[in-house]
This record gives structure tokens, C-alpha cells and sequence, in this order.
């Protein structure tokens, strides 16, 4: 009887956070959710919600755990490595995506929606590499540019040019558009290492400052120095 009244509570709590989700609440959501997974942790299903509810409040980490465990706890349900996907795209982490959504329709092979999403975050992956090309590019044909203006702004409009010899104008100019290379690729490799900053863990919010209680026990001072101490033993004062 226990058992059944637990069900139910859980039931509801469970309905209540769709209810939320459905009307925009995600924080109410997930403290319904919580309040499930309290009261029935193997329940995966709730992970699976709760971490739908964070990746719409932007907490990638925590829907990514919420995932995690959905897998852990369920391994055979493809839900759950869906819902690990999702998260892995939100953060840029394409190749991950791709892994997790793989192995969803490995479990669901004729579910047209891990279809889709597989060929989305592959055309995404194309189009961030084609873009990251098209910085590298661009960044090569500005420093070209600006290695032309230079030569040809240093030839007409000074006495005396730096550069006079057609083979030093060229390879300054080749020089510039190397920089413009190095920069574009520099852009590109940061947003590479940008992607999954999202999957940090947040900071705790425990009590700072928490110390030895060594700290707070005055050192114990002498009441004298080392030649009156020794004297005092020579005297038999202790």
C-alpha cells in the first residue's frame, strides 16, 4: 500500500513538472522533477525530463549529469542518449553529438526524428567548417591587402621608400598576408577550444573562507628571553 501511495505521489509530481515544461516553467519544472527523484531515484524517466528542463534554462552541465544518468541507470533506452546529444550540440560539441545521436538509432533504427537530427548537427558541423575556413581566408586576403597598401603608400608617398626592390615589395606584402593566415587560424582554434566551455561545472556555492582551527589559536608567547630562561634555571626558577 506504501509502495502504491509512493507511486502515485510520484505520478503527479512527474505530471506537474510536464505540466510546467509545457507552459515555459522550467525552474518549477525541475524542482518537480527533484522532488520526484527524492522520492524514486531509479526512476530514469525524471532524469530524462529534468535534463530537458536544464538544457532550457542554459545549464548544460547539470542536463548533461541528468543524462548521464538517465544512460546509466536505462542504457537500452534510446531517450537518453538523445537527450546526451542534445546537450553535446547545445555546447558546439559536434562530434560527440553525432556519437551520442548514433547510438540512440542504434536502439531506435527507424525513428525519423534521430534521422533528422543526425543529418542537422552533421550539416552544422560542415557549415562551422566551412566558416572556419572562410576566417583563415579572409584574415590571408586582409593581410595581403594591407601588405599592398603599405608598399604602394610607402612607393608614392615618401622620398625615400623602404622598399624599392619589386622582390622586397612582394615579400613584405606576402609577409602581411602570413600574419592575416596566423590571426584567422588563431580565431579558429579559440572557437575549437570554446566549444563545451558550457559543460563546466558551476562554483560551488559552499561557505568560503572555512580555515584550520589552528588559525584561530593564539601562538603562546614566552614571558622571557632564552638568556633570562636560562638563568632562571640556574636559580631553579622554572
Amino acid at each position: 500500500m506504501d509502495d502504491q501511495k509512493k507511486g502515485t505521489s510520484v505520478e503527479e509530481l512527474k505530471t506537474k513538472g510536464n505540466e510546467c515544461v509545457k507552459e515555459g516553467k522550467f525552474i518549477e519544472a525541475v524542482l518537480h522533477y527533484t522532488h520526484a527523484i527524492k522520492m524514486d531515484p531509479s526512476n530514469y524517466v525524471l532524469y530524462s525530463n529534468r535534463s530537458f528542463a536544464f538544457l532550457k534554462l542554459d545549464q548544460h552541465y547539470l542536463s548533461l549529469q541528468d543524462a548521464n544518468e538517465t544512460v546509466r541507470i536505462q542504457p537500452q533506452w534510446a531517450k537518453g542518449y538523445f537527450r546526451r546529444a542534445e546537450v553535446e550540440a547545445a555546447s558546439g560539441l559536434y562530434d560527440e553529438a553525432i556519437i551520442s545521436y548514433t547510438r540512440a538509432l542504434q536502439l531506435e533504427p527507424h525513428n525519423p526524428k534521430l534521422m533528422d537530427s543526425i543529418k542537422n548537427i552533421t550539416d552544422m558541423q560542415k557549415q562551422k567548417q566551412k566558416d572556419n575556413q572562410n576566417i583563415i581566408w579572409i584574415c590571408t586576403c586582409l593581410g595581403l591587402a594591407a601588405g599592398i597598401g603599405v608598399v604602394l603608400l610607402d612607393y608614392t608617398l615618401t622620398t625615400n621608400p623602404t622598399l624599392t626592390h619589386p622582390l622586397s615589395m612582394v615579400a613584405f606584402a606576402f609577409a602581411l598576408s602570413a600574419v592575416g593566415w596566423a590571426i584567422g587560424k588563431a580565431v579558429t582554434l579559440m572557437n575549437t577550444w570554446s566549444a563545451g566551455k558550457s559543460l563546466q561545472p558551476p562554483e560551488e556555492l559552499g561557505v568560503k573562507g572555512v580555515s584550520d582551527e589552528r588559525e584561530f589559536i593564539p601562538e603562546k608567547k614566552n614571558k622571557y628571553s632564552k638568556a633570562q630562561a636560562r638563568q632562571r634555571y640556574k636559580q631553579g626558577k622554572l
